[in-house]
């Protein structure tokens, strides 16, 4: 009885422990399984990460740039328009990022060489039609894109040099883009208002002879011209300078207000038919005549009388 129950015993003994040793294995085996599975998903994860965010299309030096929600409005601007990409229908944030997140990834492309060609174009027109025609008039439009394009080269700095130059209010202009319309703007109207481009409304021009002959083209405006043939050793001229400055402020857009110096340009003069400085002459716009002319310095209120009787 004794010799059954020590051997029934040992029987026991030895089948817990083989039972144990086999759930060690088996826990052993599953615990392998997890590893390699995790190992695998994180590889395969690896793998598709990189076969996603290689693009041949893409800019190579993506991964070393920022991301785009961390960047300002003004960095984003500037990386799209050095891509050659425009940004001028993006109003928020969100969609600069998008844009530049596009740029990036190569599925947008720039259109410098777009725009270089229709300049190209143009010029090629505008050449053509001179060319072909010789009347005045026949002017192209202004250009607002071309004349953007060659804004947002310049420099914040420049571009607020230029708006004070001709009185236009910056102060409130926080992104490049806004300093750029204003500008723009004001040369477009400035187009409409100078068939040479060279006057600006509510400010007197310095002109030589080449800036009048268009200026006093038949049909080539429709705001009278109001020339100051002067000379810089003129005193009377130099009297009358502050005056004419006041009168084309406040004549704004209504009548063009320009000074030749007499020495500089003597055939015109001579054209002009000249006796006494300072003299003052007001053109008519659409046929390029004299309407009236008077010699003498005048103060401001005499030169906008003058003015306005011809508008």
């Amino acid at each position: 009885g004794g010799y059954y129950w020590a051997a029934h015993r040992q029987n026991c003994d030895g089948a817990s422990l083989r039972i144990s040793a086999n759930s060690k294995g088996i826990e052993h085996q599953h615990n392998t399984a997890v590893f390699t599975n995790r190992h695998n998903a994180y590889a395969n994860a690896r793998t598709h990460l990189s076969s996603t965010e290689i693009d041949s299309d893409a800019d190579p030096g993506t991964a070393d740039k920022p991301n785009p929600s961390s960047m300002r409005i003004k960095e984003i601007k500037s990386e799209l328009n050095e891509m050659g990409i425009s940004s001028a229908d993006c109003f928020d944030k969100e969609s600069l990022c998008d844009r530049l997140v596009d740029a990036r990834s190569g599925n947008i492309k720039g259109v410098k060489s777009k725009s270089s060609a229709s300049t190209t174009a143009n010029d090629a027109t505008e050449k053509s039609t001179s060319t072909t025609t010789t009347s005045p008039s026949s002017s192209s439009p202004f250009d607002r894109e071309s004349a953007a394009v060659e804004l947002r080269s310049k420099r914040v700095k420049e571009l607020r040099t230029m708006c004070a130059q001709k009185d236009i209010r910056w102060a409130n202009m926080i992104e490049k883009e806004e300093l750029v319309r204003a500008l723009v703007d004001y040369q477009e109207k400035a187009a409409d208002f100078s068939p040479s481009g060279a006057l600006s409304p509510g400010a007197v021009s310095m002109v030589d002879d080449a800036v009048l002959e268009k200026e006093l083209a038949p049909g080539a405006a429709t705001t009278p011209l109001m020339l100051d043939v002067f000379a810089t050793w003129c005193g009377p001229c130099k009297l009358m300078a502050p005056q004419l400055d006041e009168a084309a402020s406040e004549l704004g857009d209504k009548v063009r207000v320009a000074k030749i110096d007499s020495d500089q340009y003597p055939e015109f003069s001579g054209r002009l038919k000249i006796s006494g400085l300072p003299t003052i002459i007001v053109f008519d716009g659409q046929t390029g005549k004299e309407l009236e002319r008077v010699e003498g310095a005048l103060m401001k209120d005499q030169l906008v009388q003058l003015a306005k009787k011809h508008t």
